[in-house]
């Protein structure tokens, strides 16, 4: 059953989940990464490369690799990504689940990509850009490490997860620019010596090669499911 479930996967897709499910571990034995940490990255691997071939069991798996990651944050006193994990993502999930289900392409076993309007997107822009300054007075409050870096993580994540949720192809550049910021939040820390969090920024590593991957797939599946008249 399981070697069927993989039928539909190229073979980059199997070499990148095999190397980056043994990256993940071998780096967290290497820089004394936690049990929690390894978690994190292998799930949010799995996550991020269901979602990139559009299937829906992206969400199932979302949900745990969000809660550790959640974990993860907190330990590192970054609480502007633990309040996009409970207050954000887990609603906008839940949200976004209920979508996938009720548009299925059943015959390719994927989500079918939504084309959004102009008035939509612009209006989603711009509310980001005015609840920008909300998510940066409330991350002050709570003395969030690397506050500015925060608030754009917080930007981006929310705008990642509403195109998600709303099954639409700008969610994976909204992943990528997101996974930047990730990148630089864990950065910082090591460079400044904490050189365990290495295996926590191979998780937003191999998530931003999946989702420049993931983009030009979505393409690739709309332009498909266009002449299928189903977008």
């Amino acid at each position: 059953m399981i070697k069927k479930y993989f039928n539909d996967w190229n073979k980059f897709e199997k070499l990148f989940l095999i190397c980056g499910l043994l990256v993940s571990v071998i780096s967290a034995i290497i820089f004394n990464g936690t049990v929690i940490d390894t978690l994190y990255t292998s799930l949010y691997l799995i996550t991020a490369l269901l979602m990139s071939k559009g299937k829906v069991e992206c969400y199932f798996v979302g949900f745990v690799s969000v809660f550790f990651y959640g974990i993860v944050s907190y330990n590192q006193g970054y609480y502007g990504e633990l309040i996009i994990t409970i207050f954000l993502t887990f609603p906008i999930m839940i949200i976004g689940i209920i979508s996938w289900l009720r548009h299925q392409d059943k015959e390719e076993d994927t989500v079918i990509i939504s084309s959004l309007s102009k008035k939509e997107i612009t209006i989603v822009l711009l509310s980001q850009l005015i609840l920008f300054w909300i998510y940066y007075f409330i991350l002050k409050v709570f003395n969030t490490d690397l506050l500015e870096i925060s608030t754009i993580s917080v930007v981006t994540s929310v705008l990642a997860s509403y195109f998600e949720a709303r099954r639409s192809e700008l969610s994976l550049f909204c992943y990528v620019a997101n996974d930047l910021v990730i990148i630089t939040l864990w950065l910082v820390p090591i460079i400044n010596g904490q050189t365990q969090l290495i295996s926590v920024l191979v998780g937003p590593i191999l998530l931003l090669i999946n989702d420049i991957y993931g983009s030009y797939n979505w393409g690739k599946l709309k332009k498909k499911q266009k002449e299928r008249g189903l977008v």
